[in-house]
Protein backbone atom coordinates (compact mmCIF):
# COMPACT_ATOMS: atom_id res chain seq x y z
CA UNK A 1 0.00 0.00 0.00
CA UNK A 2 1.32 3.46 -0.87
CA UNK A 3 2.44 4.91 2.12
CA UNK A 4 0.39 7.86 4.16
CA UNK A 5 1.22 11.15 4.26
CA UNK A 6 2.38 12.23 7.66
CA UNK A 7 3.02 15.97 7.05
CA UNK A 8 0.06 16.77 8.67
CA UNK A 9 0.58 15.71 11.95
CA UNK A 10 2.04 17.22 15.05
CA UNK A 11 5.24 14.97 16.53
CA UNK A 12 3.74 14.46 19.88
CA UNK A 13 4.39 11.10 21.22
CA UNK A 14 0.31 11.18 22.84
CA UNK A 15 -0.60 10.25 19.44
CA UNK A 16 0.71 7.29 19.02
CA UNK A 17 -2.44 4.63 18.86
CA UNK A 18 -4.29 7.47 17.52
CA UNK A 19 -2.18 7.37 14.49
CA UNK A 20 -1.50 3.41 14.90
CA UNK A 21 -5.33 3.68 14.25
CA UNK A 22 -5.64 5.76 11.08
CA UNK A 23 -2.84 3.21 9.22
CA UNK A 24 -5.13 0.48 10.56
CA UNK A 25 -8.19 1.71 9.29
CA UNK A 26 -6.83 2.74 6.15
CA UNK A 27 -5.07 -0.71 5.96
CA UNK A 28 -8.40 -2.32 6.84
CA UNK A 29 -10.01 -0.67 3.71
CA UNK A 30 -7.16 -0.36 0.73
CA UNK A 31 -8.60 -2.17 -1.97
CA UNK A 32 -5.18 -3.75 -2.46
CA UNK A 33 -4.55 -4.78 0.61
CA UNK A 34 -3.97 -8.39 1.16
CA UNK A 35 -7.00 -10.51 2.81
CA UNK A 36 -4.70 -11.40 5.81
CA UNK A 37 -4.48 -7.41 6.87
CA UNK A 38 -8.07 -6.85 5.52
CA UNK A 39 -11.72 -6.54 7.65
CA UNK A 40 -13.23 -10.10 7.68
CA UNK A 41 -16.44 -10.45 5.59
CA UNK A 42 -18.55 -11.20 8.89
CA UNK A 43 -17.72 -9.92 12.55
CA UNK A 44 -19.92 -11.31 15.55
CA UNK A 45 -23.14 -9.59 14.69
CA UNK A 46 -23.16 -10.36 10.66
CA UNK A 47 -22.34 -14.28 12.17
CA UNK A 48 -25.37 -13.95 14.25
CA UNK A 49 -27.36 -12.96 11.16
CA UNK A 50 -26.42 -15.03 9.30
CA UNK A 51 -26.97 -18.09 11.17
CA UNK A 52 -30.51 -16.57 11.44
CA UNK A 53 -30.67 -16.28 7.85
CA UNK A 54 -29.57 -20.09 7.22
CA UNK A 55 -32.25 -21.21 9.23
CA UNK A 56 -34.91 -19.19 7.82
CA UNK A 57 -33.39 -21.04 4.22
CA UNK A 58 -32.83 -24.76 5.91
CA UNK A 59 -36.91 -24.33 7.05
CA UNK A 60 -37.84 -23.94 3.41
CA UNK A 61 -35.79 -26.01 1.70
CA UNK A 62 -33.43 -24.49 -0.22
CA UNK A 63 -30.27 -25.65 1.80
CA UNK A 64 -29.14 -28.62 3.49
CA UNK A 65 -29.34 -28.59 7.65
CA UNK A 66 -25.67 -29.88 8.03
CA UNK A 67 -24.95 -26.07 6.49
CA UNK A 68 -25.33 -25.18 10.30
CA UNK A 69 -22.80 -26.64 12.24
CA UNK A 70 -20.08 -24.57 10.59
CA UNK A 71 -21.76 -21.20 11.06
CA UNK A 72 -22.39 -21.76 14.72
CA UNK A 73 -18.89 -23.08 15.32
CA UNK A 74 -17.60 -19.70 13.56
CA UNK A 75 -20.03 -17.42 15.81
CA UNK A 76 -18.72 -19.34 18.88
CA UNK A 77 -15.23 -18.83 18.24
CA UNK A 78 -16.17 -15.47 17.17
CA UNK A 79 -17.66 -14.10 19.85
CA UNK A 80 -15.38 -15.63 22.73
CA UNK A 81 -12.96 -13.71 21.17
CA UNK A 82 -15.03 -10.32 21.10
CA UNK A 83 -15.17 -8.55 23.82
CA UNK A 84 -17.74 -5.58 22.77
CA UNK A 85 -20.61 -8.80 22.67
CA UNK A 86 -19.26 -9.84 26.16
CA UNK A 87 -19.81 -6.37 27.57
CA UNK A 88 -22.78 -5.89 25.78
CA UNK A 89 -24.05 -9.48 26.47
CA UNK A 90 -22.96 -9.58 30.71
CA UNK A 91 -22.97 -13.02 32.62
CA UNK A 92 -25.69 -14.48 30.18
CA UNK A 93 -23.50 -14.63 27.05
CA UNK A 94 -22.86 -18.51 27.42
CA UNK A 95 -26.46 -19.35 28.18
CA UNK A 96 -27.35 -18.12 24.73
CA UNK A 97 -24.33 -19.76 23.23
CA UNK A 98 -25.59 -22.93 24.52
CA UNK A 99 -27.22 -24.39 21.34
CA UNK A 100 -27.74 -28.24 22.21
CA UNK A 101 -29.29 -30.31 19.54
CA UNK A 102 -28.03 -28.36 16.08
CA UNK A 103 -31.29 -29.96 14.98
CA UNK A 104 -33.80 -27.88 16.99
CA UNK A 105 -34.13 -25.14 14.48
CA UNK A 106 -36.84 -23.61 16.72
CA UNK A 107 -34.99 -23.65 19.90
CA UNK A 108 -31.38 -21.85 18.35
CA UNK A 109 -33.54 -19.59 16.15
CA UNK A 110 -35.00 -17.92 19.70
CA UNK A 111 -31.50 -17.78 21.60
CA UNK A 112 -30.19 -16.10 18.57
CA UNK A 113 -32.80 -13.78 17.71
CA UNK A 114 -32.38 -12.69 21.61
CA UNK A 115 -28.50 -12.56 21.09
CA UNK A 116 -28.99 -10.62 17.93
CA UNK A 117 -30.91 -8.24 19.61
CA UNK A 118 -28.46 -7.76 22.41
CA UNK A 119 -25.59 -7.19 19.47
CA UNK A 120 -27.21 -5.36 16.47
CA UNK A 121 -25.35 -3.28 14.80
CA UNK A 122 -25.91 -0.44 15.67
CA UNK A 123 -25.35 -1.13 19.71
CA UNK A 124 -22.46 -2.68 18.50
CA UNK A 125 -20.59 -0.10 16.69
CA UNK A 126 -21.60 2.89 19.14
CA UNK A 127 -19.78 0.38 21.71
CA UNK A 128 -16.91 -0.35 19.77
CA UNK A 129 -16.49 3.87 19.30
CA UNK A 130 -16.93 4.00 22.91
CA UNK A 131 -13.79 1.78 23.58
CA UNK A 132 -11.60 2.64 20.81
CA UNK A 133 -12.08 6.34 22.01
CA UNK A 134 -10.85 5.12 25.27
CA UNK A 135 -7.95 3.51 24.48
CA UNK A 136 -6.50 6.13 21.87
CA UNK A 137 -6.71 8.69 24.53
CA UNK A 138 -4.71 6.40 27.04
CA UNK A 139 -2.23 5.35 24.18
CA UNK A 140 -1.69 2.17 24.72
CA UNK A 141 -3.29 -1.78 24.43
CA UNK A 142 -2.62 -1.56 20.52
CA UNK A 143 -3.70 -5.22 19.88
CA UNK A 144 -6.83 -4.42 21.42
CA UNK A 145 -7.42 -1.05 19.05
CA UNK A 146 -6.32 -3.38 16.35
CA UNK A 147 -8.85 -6.18 17.34
CA UNK A 148 -11.29 -3.51 17.64
CA UNK A 149 -11.29 -2.12 14.12
CA UNK A 150 -11.05 -5.20 12.74
CA UNK A 151 -14.27 -6.17 13.61
CA UNK A 152 -15.54 -1.79 13.28
CA UNK A 153 -14.86 -1.80 9.91
CA UNK A 154 -16.61 -4.98 9.11
CA UNK A 155 -19.83 -3.65 11.41
CA UNK A 156 -20.14 -0.61 8.99
CA UNK A 157 -19.62 -2.50 5.67
CA UNK A 158 -22.45 -4.58 7.19
CA UNK A 159 -24.17 -2.10 8.09
CA UNK A 160 -24.47 -0.89 4.54
CA UNK A 161 -21.64 2.18 4.65
CA UNK A 162 -19.49 1.39 1.50
CA UNK A 163 -15.58 0.36 1.51
CA UNK A 164 -14.82 3.36 -0.75
CA UNK A 165 -16.38 5.89 1.15
CA UNK A 166 -14.50 4.98 4.84
CA UNK A 167 -11.26 4.79 2.56
CA UNK A 168 -12.16 8.12 1.79
CA UNK A 169 -13.26 9.59 5.15
CA UNK A 170 -9.52 8.30 6.80
CA UNK A 171 -8.05 9.84 4.37
CA UNK A 172 -9.80 13.07 4.67
CA UNK A 173 -9.12 13.18 8.24
CA UNK A 174 -6.03 11.96 9.28
CA UNK A 175 -4.17 11.97 5.49
CA UNK A 176 -4.86 15.51 4.06
CA UNK A 177 -3.82 18.74 4.63
CA UNK A 178 -5.98 19.14 8.24
CA UNK A 179 -3.91 19.47 10.83
CA UNK A 180 -3.59 15.95 13.12
CA UNK A 181 -2.84 17.63 16.64
CA UNK A 182 -5.22 16.12 19.03
CA UNK A 183 -7.41 13.14 19.81
CA UNK A 184 -10.56 15.14 18.75
CA UNK A 185 -9.92 13.74 15.18
CA UNK A 186 -11.16 10.45 16.33
CA UNK A 187 -14.71 11.56 16.97
CA UNK A 188 -14.52 13.23 13.85
CA UNK A 189 -14.02 10.24 11.92
CA UNK A 190 -16.77 8.24 14.28
CA UNK A 191 -19.44 11.19 13.16
CA UNK A 192 -19.65 10.19 9.82
CA UNK A 193 -20.52 6.88 10.92
CA UNK A 194 -22.95 7.65 12.85
CA UNK A 195 -26.14 9.01 11.17
CA UNK A 196 -29.20 7.95 9.59
CA UNK A 197 -29.72 6.92 5.83
CA UNK A 198 -30.30 9.95 3.49
CA UNK A 199 -32.43 10.33 0.69
CA UNK A 200 -30.05 10.66 -2.96
CA UNK A 201 -31.08 10.82 -6.59
CA UNK A 202 -28.46 8.82 -8.43
CA UNK A 203 -27.75 10.10 -12.22
CA UNK A 204 -26.18 7.84 -14.39
CA UNK A 205 -25.87 8.58 -18.32
CA UNK A 206 -26.81 5.13 -20.16
CA UNK A 207 -27.64 3.45 -23.70
CA UNK A 208 -30.35 4.85 -25.54
CA UNK A 209 -31.80 1.42 -25.25
CA UNK A 210 -33.55 1.76 -21.95
CA UNK A 211 -35.99 3.99 -23.70
CA UNK A 212 -37.70 1.50 -24.99
CA UNK A 213 -38.09 0.04 -20.81
CA UNK A 214 -38.97 3.09 -19.65
CA UNK A 215 -42.50 2.06 -17.99
CA UNK A 216 -40.67 -0.81 -16.40
CA UNK A 217 -37.87 1.28 -15.05
CA UNK A 218 -40.75 2.98 -12.27
CA UNK A 219 -41.42 -0.32 -10.62
CA UNK A 220 -37.31 0.75 -9.29
CA UNK A 221 -38.10 3.97 -8.59
CA UNK A 222 -36.47 4.81 -11.62
CA UNK A 223 -37.06 7.04 -14.45
CA UNK A 224 -35.17 7.46 -18.14
CA UNK A 225 -34.81 10.73 -19.35
CA UNK A 226 -33.27 12.63 -22.75
CA UNK A 227 -33.39 16.02 -21.05
CA UNK A 228 -32.52 17.29 -17.21
CA UNK A 229 -34.83 19.91 -15.49
CA UNK A 230 -32.55 23.16 -15.28
CA UNK A 231 -33.24 22.76 -11.23
CA UNK A 232 -30.93 19.50 -11.81
CA UNK A 233 -28.62 21.00 -13.79
CA UNK A 234 -27.74 23.92 -11.93
CA UNK A 235 -26.32 21.39 -8.98
CA UNK A 236 -23.85 20.19 -11.54
CA UNK A 237 -21.20 22.43 -10.64
CA UNK A 238 -18.48 19.72 -12.22
CA UNK A 239 -20.34 19.89 -15.77
CA UNK A 240 -20.85 15.98 -15.95
CA UNK A 241 -24.15 16.14 -17.09
CA UNK A 242 -23.47 18.99 -19.49
CA UNK A 243 -22.75 16.95 -22.68
CA UNK A 244 -23.69 13.57 -23.59
CA UNK A 245 -23.65 11.05 -26.26
CA UNK A 246 -25.83 10.47 -29.42
CA UNK A 247 -27.07 7.15 -28.31
CA UNK A 248 -27.50 7.98 -24.53
CA UNK A 249 -29.66 9.20 -22.60
CA UNK A 250 -29.89 10.06 -18.21
CA UNK A 251 -30.79 7.25 -15.88
CA UNK A 252 -32.06 9.00 -12.56
CA UNK A 253 -32.69 6.94 -9.58
CA UNK A 254 -34.58 8.15 -7.03
CA UNK A 255 -34.99 7.82 -3.03
CA UNK A 256 -31.98 6.17 -3.14
CA UNK A 257 -31.78 5.39 0.82
CA UNK A 258 -28.44 4.94 2.16
CA UNK A 259 -26.26 6.09 4.66
CA UNK A 260 -23.08 8.03 2.48
CA UNK A 261 -23.47 8.70 -0.81
CA UNK A 262 -21.63 6.19 -2.34
CA UNK A 263 -23.13 3.65 -1.24
CA UNK A 264 -26.37 5.56 -3.55
CA UNK A 265 -24.51 4.94 -6.48
CA UNK A 266 -23.54 1.56 -5.78
CA UNK A 267 -27.39 0.96 -5.20
CA UNK A 268 -28.37 3.12 -8.24
CA UNK A 269 -26.45 0.17 -9.88
CA UNK A 270 -28.15 -2.81 -8.30
CA UNK A 271 -31.27 -1.46 -9.69
CA UNK A 272 -30.01 -0.37 -13.50
CA UNK A 273 -28.13 -4.10 -13.48
CA UNK A 274 -31.90 -5.33 -12.81
CA UNK A 275 -33.36 -3.34 -15.39
CA UNK A 276 -30.43 -4.17 -18.17
CA UNK A 277 -31.17 -7.86 -17.17
CA UNK A 278 -34.95 -7.92 -17.81
CA UNK A 279 -33.93 -6.46 -20.92
CA UNK A 280 -31.65 -8.83 -21.85
CA UNK A 281 -33.98 -11.56 -21.20
CA UNK A 282 -36.68 -10.20 -24.18
CA UNK A 283 -34.38 -8.92 -26.24
CA UNK A 284 -30.63 -11.48 -26.65
CA UNK A 285 -28.92 -9.20 -29.71
CA UNK A 286 -28.16 -6.19 -27.58
CA UNK A 287 -27.04 -5.85 -23.87
CA UNK A 288 -28.08 -2.01 -22.97
CA UNK A 289 -24.97 -0.35 -20.55
CA UNK A 290 -24.10 2.63 -19.32
CA UNK A 291 -21.05 4.61 -17.82
CA UNK A 292 -18.98 4.39 -15.16
CA UNK A 293 -19.24 7.99 -13.44
CA UNK A 294 -22.67 9.33 -11.60
CA UNK A 295 -23.35 12.17 -10.17
CA UNK A 296 -25.05 11.52 -6.42
CA UNK A 297 -27.26 14.22 -5.17
CA UNK A 298 -28.27 14.75 -1.44
CA UNK A 299 -32.24 15.12 -1.74
CA UNK A 300 -32.33 17.37 1.27
CA UNK A 301 -29.12 19.10 1.61
CA UNK A 302 -28.23 19.78 -2.34
CA UNK A 303 -24.74 18.29 -1.96
CA UNK A 304 -23.41 16.58 -4.99
CA UNK A 305 -20.78 14.40 -5.32
CA UNK A 306 -19.34 12.87 -8.38
CA UNK A 307 -18.23 9.65 -8.39
CA UNK A 308 -16.02 6.92 -10.78
CA UNK A 309 -16.04 3.36 -11.58
CA UNK A 310 -16.33 1.36 -8.51
CA UNK A 311 -13.19 -1.06 -8.74
CA UNK A 312 -14.43 -4.55 -9.13
CA UNK A 313 -13.87 -7.59 -6.50
CA UNK A 314 -12.09 -9.25 -9.45
CA UNK A 315 -10.18 -6.54 -9.85
CA UNK A 316 -8.44 -6.36 -6.38
CA UNK A 317 -5.10 -8.27 -5.52
CA UNK A 318 -1.90 -7.30 -6.51
CA UNK A 319 -0.88 -7.90 -10.16
CA UNK A 320 2.69 -8.26 -12.05
CA UNK A 321 3.87 -5.66 -13.86
CA UNK A 322 3.24 -5.85 -17.56
CA UNK A 323 6.68 -6.41 -18.57
CA UNK A 324 7.23 -8.85 -15.80
CA UNK A 325 3.97 -10.21 -16.59
CA UNK A 326 5.25 -11.38 -20.19
CA UNK A 327 8.52 -12.96 -19.03
CA UNK A 328 6.09 -15.49 -16.53
CA UNK A 329 3.29 -16.06 -19.53
CA UNK A 330 6.15 -16.72 -22.29
CA UNK A 331 7.85 -18.99 -19.99
CA UNK A 332 4.53 -20.63 -19.29
CA UNK A 333 3.65 -20.95 -22.94
CA UNK A 334 7.37 -22.17 -23.73
CA UNK A 335 7.74 -24.79 -20.65
CA UNK A 336 4.04 -25.88 -19.05
CA UNK A 337 4.17 -29.34 -18.83
CA UNK A 338 1.01 -30.43 -18.12
CA UNK A 339 -0.65 -33.70 -20.07
CA UNK A 340 -3.38 -33.00 -22.38
CA UNK A 341 -6.28 -34.12 -20.00
CA UNK A 342 -4.94 -32.17 -17.10
CA UNK A 343 -4.21 -28.88 -19.10
CA UNK A 344 -7.59 -29.12 -20.50
CA UNK A 345 -8.94 -28.35 -17.34
CA UNK A 346 -6.72 -25.84 -16.28
CA UNK A 347 -7.07 -24.49 -19.21
CA UNK A 348 -10.97 -24.18 -18.72
CA UNK A 349 -10.28 -22.88 -15.47
CA UNK A 350 -8.40 -19.94 -16.76
CA UNK A 351 -11.15 -19.16 -19.08
CA UNK A 352 -13.77 -19.36 -15.59
CA UNK A 353 -11.52 -16.45 -14.18
CA UNK A 354 -11.44 -14.50 -17.39
CA UNK A 355 -14.92 -14.30 -17.76
CA UNK A 356 -15.29 -13.61 -13.71
CA UNK A 357 -12.97 -10.66 -14.12
CA UNK A 358 -14.98 -9.88 -17.60
CA UNK A 359 -18.60 -9.70 -15.20
CA UNK A 360 -19.76 -6.93 -14.25
CA UNK A 361 -22.31 -9.13 -11.61
CA UNK A 362 -20.60 -10.36 -7.99
CA UNK A 363 -23.07 -13.21 -8.21
CA UNK A 364 -21.86 -14.56 -11.62
CA UNK A 365 -18.29 -14.17 -10.72
CA UNK A 366 -18.77 -16.24 -7.80
CA UNK A 367 -20.06 -18.83 -9.62
CA UNK A 368 -17.67 -18.36 -11.85
CA UNK A 369 -14.62 -19.16 -9.69
CA UNK A 370 -16.47 -21.98 -7.69
CA UNK A 371 -16.62 -23.71 -11.27
CA UNK A 372 -12.77 -23.08 -11.66
CA UNK A 373 -12.47 -24.69 -8.44
CA UNK A 374 -14.52 -27.91 -9.41
CA UNK A 375 -13.13 -28.29 -12.25
CA UNK A 376 -9.65 -27.92 -10.84
CA UNK A 377 -9.96 -29.56 -7.82
CA UNK A 378 -13.03 -32.07 -8.04
CA UNK A 379 -12.80 -35.50 -9.79
CA UNK A 380 -10.12 -37.76 -7.93
CA UNK A 381 -12.19 -39.10 -5.12
CA UNK A 382 -15.85 -40.03 -3.77
CA UNK A 383 -16.48 -37.85 -1.32
CA UNK A 384 -18.94 -34.56 -1.87
CA UNK A 385 -17.74 -31.64 -4.20
CA UNK A 386 -17.40 -29.74 -1.15
CA UNK A 387 -15.43 -31.99 0.55
CA UNK A 388 -13.02 -32.38 -2.19
CA UNK A 389 -12.65 -28.54 -2.87
CA UNK A 390 -11.52 -28.66 1.13
CA UNK A 391 -9.73 -31.35 1.37
CA UNK A 392 -7.37 -30.19 -1.88
CA UNK A 393 -7.74 -26.77 -1.93
CA UNK A 394 -6.59 -25.87 1.85
CA UNK A 395 -2.82 -27.44 1.71
CA UNK A 396 -2.43 -24.87 -1.17
CA UNK A 397 -3.61 -21.94 0.81
CA UNK A 398 -1.48 -23.41 4.40
CA UNK A 399 1.67 -24.30 1.33
CA UNK A 400 4.32 -21.10 2.70
CA UNK A 401 1.25 -19.18 4.14
CA UNK A 402 3.65 -17.29 6.41
CA UNK A 403 6.36 -17.00 3.20
CA UNK A 404 3.39 -14.91 1.49
CA UNK A 405 3.16 -12.76 4.18
CA UNK A 406 6.31 -11.97 5.57
CA UNK A 407 7.08 -11.07 1.71
CA UNK A 408 3.89 -8.32 2.10
CA UNK A 409 5.44 -7.04 5.32
CA UNK A 410 9.31 -6.90 3.28
CA UNK A 411 7.79 -4.84 0.62
CA UNK A 412 6.12 -2.27 3.80
CA UNK A 413 9.72 -2.25 5.47
CA UNK A 414 10.90 -1.09 1.98
CA UNK A 415 7.94 1.81 0.94
CA UNK A 416 8.48 2.97 4.68
CA UNK A 417 12.88 3.72 3.92
CA UNK A 418 14.23 1.56 1.49
CA UNK A 419 18.35 2.95 2.18
CA UNK A 420 17.61 2.00 5.48
CA UNK A 421 16.03 -1.30 4.79
CA UNK A 422 19.29 -2.00 2.78
CA UNK A 423 21.67 -1.19 5.31
CA UNK A 424 19.57 -3.18 8.25
CA UNK A 425 19.18 -6.25 5.90
CA UNK A 426 22.96 -7.05 4.93
CA UNK A 427 23.58 -7.39 8.97
CA UNK A 428 21.81 -10.49 8.99
CA UNK A 429 24.52 -13.14 8.01
CA UNK A 430 21.98 -16.26 7.40
CA UNK A 431 19.38 -16.55 4.14
CA UNK A 432 19.79 -16.55 0.85
CA UNK A 433 17.40 -14.28 -0.39
CA UNK A 434 15.82 -11.33 1.28
CA UNK A 435 12.50 -12.80 2.54
CA UNK A 436 14.39 -15.31 4.44
CA UNK A 437 16.75 -12.60 6.19
CA UNK A 438 13.67 -11.05 7.10
CA UNK A 439 12.32 -13.99 8.62
CA UNK A 440 15.46 -14.21 10.62
CA UNK A 441 15.06 -10.29 11.56
CA UNK A 442 11.70 -11.27 12.48
CA UNK A 443 12.28 -14.53 14.94
CA UNK A 444 15.63 -15.23 15.90
CA UNK A 445 17.03 -13.89 19.19
CA UNK A 446 20.44 -14.07 17.22
CA UNK A 447 19.16 -10.39 15.78
CA UNK A 448 17.38 -9.27 19.06
CA UNK A 449 19.50 -5.88 18.27
CA UNK A 450 18.89 -5.99 15.23
CA UNK A 451 15.14 -6.26 16.01
CA UNK A 452 15.32 -3.58 18.31
CA UNK A 453 17.29 -1.49 16.51
CA UNK A 454 14.88 -1.63 13.98
CA UNK A 455 11.94 -1.17 16.53
CA UNK A 456 13.20 2.31 17.32
CA UNK A 457 13.07 3.54 13.54
CA UNK A 458 10.00 2.70 13.00
CA UNK A 459 8.61 4.94 15.47
CA UNK A 460 7.13 7.12 12.91
CA UNK A 461 4.94 3.94 11.68
CA UNK A 462 3.59 2.49 15.12
CA UNK A 463 1.35 -0.42 12.88
CA UNK A 464 4.88 -2.08 10.91
CA UNK A 465 6.61 -1.75 14.51
CA UNK A 466 3.20 -3.60 16.11
CA UNK A 467 3.29 -5.81 13.32
CA UNK A 468 7.63 -6.51 13.80
CA UNK A 469 6.35 -7.04 17.31
CA UNK A 470 3.25 -9.80 16.56
CA UNK A 471 5.18 -11.60 14.49
CA UNK A 472 7.96 -12.11 16.73
CA UNK A 473 4.90 -13.57 18.98
CA UNK A 474 3.81 -15.81 16.74
CA UNK A 475 6.89 -17.24 15.33
CA UNK A 476 9.46 -17.31 18.27
CA UNK A 477 8.52 -21.32 18.84
CA UNK A 478 7.35 -24.02 16.59
CA UNK A 479 4.70 -24.50 18.97
CA UNK A 480 3.20 -20.55 18.29
CA UNK A 481 3.98 -21.34 14.10
CA UNK A 482 1.41 -24.44 14.29
CA UNK A 483 -1.34 -22.55 16.32
CA UNK A 484 -0.71 -19.73 13.77
CA UNK A 485 -1.29 -22.08 11.00
CA UNK A 486 -4.04 -23.88 12.48
CA UNK A 487 -6.13 -20.76 13.12
CA UNK A 488 -5.39 -19.41 9.64
CA UNK A 489 -6.72 -23.37 8.59
CA UNK A 490 -9.76 -22.89 10.48
CA UNK A 491 -10.76 -19.74 8.85
CA UNK A 492 -9.91 -20.62 5.05
CA UNK A 493 -12.49 -23.98 5.79
CA UNK A 494 -14.89 -21.63 7.18
CA UNK A 495 -14.87 -19.05 4.43
CA UNK A 496 -14.86 -21.81 1.78
CA UNK A 497 -18.31 -23.31 2.86
CA UNK A 498 -19.31 -19.88 3.05
CA UNK A 499 -18.24 -19.37 -0.53
CA UNK A 500 -20.22 -22.71 -1.09
CA UNK A 501 -23.54 -22.21 0.89
CA UNK A 502 -23.79 -18.92 -0.87
CA UNK A 503 -23.39 -20.57 -4.41
CA UNK A 504 -26.05 -22.74 -3.26
CA UNK A 505 -28.60 -19.76 -2.04
CA UNK A 506 -28.10 -17.71 -5.44
CA UNK A 507 -28.25 -21.02 -7.69
CA UNK A 508 -31.52 -22.63 -5.70
CA UNK A 509 -32.61 -19.56 -3.37
CA UNK A 510 -31.82 -16.42 -5.83
CA UNK A 511 -30.74 -14.54 -3.30
CA UNK A 512 -27.46 -12.92 -3.00
CA UNK A 513 -25.93 -12.26 0.72
CA UNK A 514 -24.48 -8.83 1.57
CA UNK A 515 -21.20 -10.16 1.69
CA UNK A 516 -21.20 -11.94 -1.52
CA UNK A 517 -18.74 -9.05 -2.73
CA UNK A 518 -16.10 -9.93 -0.24
CA UNK A 519 -16.20 -13.59 -1.04
CA UNK A 520 -15.72 -12.87 -4.40
CA UNK A 521 -12.49 -11.15 -3.59
CA UNK A 522 -11.25 -13.97 -1.35
CA UNK A 523 -12.28 -17.28 -3.98
CA UNK A 524 -9.99 -14.74 -6.44
CA UNK A 525 -7.14 -14.41 -4.01
CA UNK A 526 -7.21 -18.36 -3.49
CA UNK A 527 -7.57 -18.88 -7.01
CA UNK A 528 -4.75 -16.85 -7.76
CA UNK A 529 -2.62 -19.04 -5.26
CA UNK A 530 -3.79 -22.11 -6.56
CA UNK A 531 -2.72 -21.45 -10.17
CA UNK A 532 0.58 -19.93 -8.90
CA UNK A 533 1.91 -22.77 -7.07
CA UNK A 534 0.30 -25.53 -10.21
CA UNK A 535 2.15 -23.49 -12.07
CA UNK A 536 5.94 -23.48 -10.37
CA UNK A 537 5.50 -27.00 -9.60
CA UNK A 538 5.16 -27.57 -13.30
CA UNK A 539 7.78 -25.01 -14.42
CA UNK A 540 10.16 -25.34 -11.99
CA UNK A 541 11.93 -28.69 -12.46
CA UNK A 542 8.93 -30.25 -13.89
CA UNK A 543 7.87 -31.65 -10.88
CA UNK A 544 4.48 -32.41 -11.44
CA UNK A 545 2.29 -33.65 -15.03
CA UNK A 546 -1.02 -33.74 -14.00
CA UNK A 547 -3.40 -31.70 -11.44
CA UNK A 548 -3.74 -35.10 -9.27
CA UNK A 549 -0.51 -34.99 -8.94
CA UNK A 550 0.03 -31.35 -7.71
CA UNK A 551 -2.42 -31.88 -4.91
CA UNK A 552 -0.38 -34.69 -3.89
CA UNK A 553 2.57 -33.34 -3.98
CA UNK A 554 1.36 -30.03 -2.24
CA UNK A 555 -0.17 -32.07 0.52
CA UNK A 556 2.60 -34.33 1.32
CA UNK A 557 4.65 -30.80 1.84
CA UNK A 558 2.09 -29.08 3.56
CA UNK A 559 1.86 -32.67 6.10
CA UNK A 560 5.41 -33.06 6.36
CA UNK A 561 5.89 -29.36 7.44
CA UNK A 562 2.99 -30.54 10.03
CA UNK A 563 5.17 -32.78 11.46
CA UNK A 564 8.15 -31.07 11.78
CA UNK A 565 6.51 -28.81 13.67
CA UNK A 566 5.23 -31.25 16.25
CA UNK A 567 8.37 -32.84 16.13
CA UNK A 568 10.09 -29.84 17.18
CA UNK A 569 7.51 -28.78 19.47
CA UNK A 570 10.05 -27.77 22.45
CA UNK A 571 13.13 -26.84 20.08
CA UNK A 572 14.12 -23.12 19.95
CA UNK A 573 14.14 -21.74 16.48
CA UNK A 574 17.58 -20.56 15.35
CA UNK A 575 20.11 -20.55 12.00
CA UNK A 576 19.75 -24.33 11.84
CA UNK A 577 16.11 -24.69 11.64
CA UNK A 578 14.16 -21.31 11.37
CA UNK A 579 14.12 -22.07 7.38
CA UNK A 580 12.66 -25.00 7.80
CA UNK A 581 9.99 -24.20 10.44
CA UNK A 582 8.71 -20.84 9.06
CA UNK A 583 9.48 -20.98 5.13
CA UNK A 584 9.06 -24.80 4.70
CA UNK A 585 11.69 -25.28 2.71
Amino acid sequence: MKLARLTNWSNDNTLDCLLFFALRIRELVFDYTIDTFKYPALNSTASCDEALKLIDEIESKNITAKSLTPVIEELKWKIGKDDIVKNLVGDDLQSYLDFGNLEDLKSIKVKLELLHNKIEPYKYCRETEKILLRLIEENKQKNKINSLCYNYISSLINLGISQSFIYRVTNVIFFSDNAVDSIQKVSDFFKYFNREEESYLVILKCSELFKEITDSSLAFNCIILEKLDEEILKLDVKNFLKSIRRNEVYYLAQEVKTLDPLSAKIEAERRINKLAKLFVFFHHKKFPDWQSKALVINNKSKNTFLFDDKISAMSKGADLKPKKAAIQLNKLIREFSLTRESFTKYNRAIDLHGISIENKYIENQLLQNWIAFETLLVGYSNKSKIDQVIEHLVPFLKYRYIERIIKEFSKDLIRFDRKFFRTEITKIDVGENLIEKVTALICLEEYKVNRLNYYNHLEKSPLLKWRLSKFHEYFSTAKSIGEFLQTHERKIIWQIKRMYRTRNLIVHAGIIPEYTETLVENSHAYFDILIKQMNDLSLNGHLIFTIQQAIEEIRIKVHRHEMTLKDDLNQPIDKSNFIKLMLNK
